[in-house]
């Protein structure tokens, strides 16, 4: 990856000198990971942060050894792991590919080292972190929103973070029906009914053969939300 791709990819390091960015480019480990390959185990954290540069992951939180709770969906430009690098984490939870994923990896030493020569990549690095610390506060109160509510958040979440501008509206991957679910707290009955509701009213395109899912009218997705689900 060209230093200019890789500043425009990641916010982590962007608009960083071209010394720094090749420094930190010279730090990575080019990697490739199949749909539903895991990427960082129960067991791994720590090791090495992980830079999405195509695909989807997302981090699930696992009970009973045997069943997982999808808590967060990262798309291109995202990365994880850095929490395993900064603090010990919750050893329940695994990185999961939920499609076919490119990555970079920096290992946890060579991160820590840019981390202390690069105040700014630090300042960048802490704001991340207040950031997902207040987005998981309100994820708490999550519940109280209705079903519609919840799940039309969730897509609008992740189109502002991942979604691709097209004709036919923002894109995003076609996440599997229990990822979903499990974002918005819903049941797998009650998922399948707002969706098919929103598919009825032109809010949301699911094309299969593409594994791609479409919100053609964002701002009326938003206009649910300001409803609080009940129009």
């Amino acid at each position: 990856m060209e230093t200019q791709e890789f500043s425009d990819t990641f916010s982590l390091f962007h608009n960083l000198n071209t010394e720094t960015l090749e420094w930190v480019l010279s730090m990575t480990e080019n990697e490739s990971y199949s749909a539903n390959e895991v990427i960082i185990s129960e067991d791994d954290w720590g090791k090495a942060i992980y830079l999405i540069v195509s695909g989807w992951v997302k981090l699930e939180n696992i009970y009973h050894h045997q069943e997982s709770i999808t808590v967060e969906v990262t798309g291109k430009g995202g990365l994880v792991g850095e929490a395993g690098i900064l603090d010990s984490v919750n050893t329940n939870s695994r990185i999961t590919c939920i499609s076919d994923v490119e990555l970079l990896s920096i290992s946890a030493q060579r991160f820590l080292q840019i981390l202390y020569r690069d105040t700014q990549i630090q300042n960048r690095l802490l704001k991340m972190m207040v950031k997902r610390v207040a987005e998981y506060q309100k994820y708490c109160q999550f519940h109280r929103q209705t079903p519609k509510v919840r799940l039309t958040t969730i897509l609008i979440s992740l189109a502002d973070r991942y979604g691709k501008a097209t004709e036919k509206g923002i894109k995003l991957f076609n996440f599997g029906r229990k990822d979903l679910a499990d974002l918005a707290q819903l049941n797998l009955e009650e998922l399948g009914y707002i969706v098919e509701k929103l598919e009825t009213k032109g809010l949301l395109v699911i094309e299969s053969e593409t594994n791609s899912l479409f919100l053609p009218n964002i701002k009326q997705l938003h206009h649910i939300i300001g409803k609080l689900g009940n129009e």
